[in-house]
């Protein structure tokens, strides 16, 4: 009887380190990214800084200027374009820490294609529920098998980002942080200015406490 307990003791604790867990993110790093958005496609730098308590997307679409989505760790964020507009949103809740994905439910693994076509062996991971009328997990994660560092990760939208950089320790340039004089003084405003649109996953991520 000892014995048996012994093996299946055994058999539980071989099964729960078999399941893969996702890697923290750095609580500093850079990630230059490849979005995907009904068929657009444009160029992402994602600055990272938990300890500065700061997030920054900054959109690159040809043909447009780019946009900014600066969000900080006392709940504001800013949408801006440089010389813009200036739409100040008051979320209510600070950036999520880098062990986010705590908790995400493991699915197996999964080959994707890279952006530079690449086949990419990957552990996936999901998280949340899809809003609205859509179904399904809100966020889909892929993560490098080999380097453990995010390949690709997909919202229930269907707008996804493939990650083509990944450097931990580098930060965005005081510039890059500084906001421009149209969102200063400026309250919370529910009009809506271009590129907006594109973050709504995200802002509906940070409120929902599922990704920055």
């Amino acid at each position: 009887m000892l014995c048996a307990r012994v093996l299946t003791s055994i058999a539980t604790l071989t099964v729960a380190i078999a399941v893969p867990q996702p890697t923290p993110w750095p609580k500093v790093f850079h990630a230059y990214m490849l979005k995907h958005r009904n068929g657009e496609v444009g160029h992402t730098d994602l600055f990272y800084d938990w300890p500065a308590g700061g997030n920054l997307h900054i959109d690159r679409i040809p043909g447009q200027p780019p946009f900014f989505d600066n969000e900080r760790q006392n709940g504001s964020t800013y949408y801006y374009t440089p010389g813009g507009s200036c739409k100040v949103i008051e979320m209510g809740v600070g950036l999520l820490p880098p062990n986010w994905l705590d908790g995400a439910e493991y699915i197996g693994n999964q080959t994707v294609r890279s952006a530079s076509d690449k086949s990419v062996n990957c552990h996936v991971w999901t998280k949340g529920d899809a809003m609205g009328n859509a179904t399904g997990p809100f966020i889909t994660y892929y993560e490098n098998i080999e380097t453990k560092t995010p390949a690709r990760w997909r919202f229930f939208d269907g707008m996804y980002f493939d990650i083509l950089r990944w450097e931990p320790g580098k930060q965005a340039s005081p510039e890059q942080w500084q906001l421009p004089p149209s969102c200063l003084n400026k309250s919370a405003s529910s009009s809506s200015i271009p590129g907006e649109d594109a973050h709504k996953a995200m802002r509906e991520a940070r409120l929902a406490h599922l990704i920055i």
